[in-house]
């Protein structure tokens, strides 16, 4: 489940490549792990995110579009919900604190 940001599998096409059936993989995944593969990657996807911002200074629409978002609002909300900032004022409030 882990792939470099460049070369990005999505978890059916990687369930798929796999032969596997989706219902199975993300019943065993919950077994395993306590939550969905969504909720796994959520946080780490976020982290991601967040060291793009602070990092490269960018926008937050291609800090969204390099972690698989394609909706910025969408983004912005999730990281807002793993982060407690808004990723538009993340470079500001990491320099305060």
């Amino acid at each position: 489940m882990r792939t470099s940001r460049a070369k990005r599998m999505t978890t059916l096409e990687g369930i798929a490549a796999a032969g596997l059936k989706v219902s199975s993989v993300c019943r065993h995944f919950r077994r395993f792990h306590d939550c969905s593969p969504y909720r796994y990657l959520l946080p780490r996807k976020m982290t991601h995110a967040a060291e793009d911002l602070v990092e490269n200074g960018g926008l937050v629409k291609e800090a969204a579009q390099r972690v698989g978002f394609n909706d910025p609002f969408h983004f912005s909300r999730c990281f807002k919900s793993v982060h407690g900032v808004a990723p538009r004022d993340l470079p500001r409030y990491r320099r305060v604190n």
